[in-house]
């Protein structure tokens, strides 16, 4: 079992928005150490507008699980300034075609020496040969 994680986004999204992965998401934090990007709490305020402007989500439900994902965040996993991690992110993006922000999660986990946990197939596809990354 691993020691310590990087988390995105999408995984964070997952343990508190219902969708196929969340069980996979829950049962990959529950025994690591866990470390996110501040980000992640942007990202998972988008995915929360998605599911009402975009699915016709409940409201006030979505809202309910944003706040716990935030508090899960912010009380469950230590948190990284994307910003100390720019000049890092740059050369993985450059190197792997990987988003600016995706190589935000891959540059905390190359300094933090730890996986990234993703849900992303895409990112996982583009960054595994180059970088720690792992598919849950």
């Amino acid at each position: 079992m691993l020691d310590r994680v990087v988390l995105d986004s999408n995984v964070l999204a997952a343990m508190f928005f219902k969708e196929d992965a969340s069980q996979r998401a829950l049962k990959a934090v529950t025994e690591p150490d866990l470390v996110t990007l501040d980000l992640s709490i942007v990202e998972v305020g988008n995915v929360a507008w998605k599911l009402v402007i975009l699915s016709g989500e409940d409201k006030d439900l979505t809202l309910t699980a944003l706040q716990k994902c935030l508090s899960f965040i912010s009380e469950a996993c230590n948190i990284a300034r994307a910003q100390d991690l720019v000049e890092e992110a740059y050369e993985i993006s450059m190197e792997t075609k990987v988003t600016f922000y995706d190589s935000l999660y891959l540059a905390l986990a190359k300094i933090e020496q730890v996986p990234l946990l993703t849900l992303d197939k895409k990112l996982y596809n583009k960054a595994n040969a180059s970088q720690n990354v792992r598919l849950i």
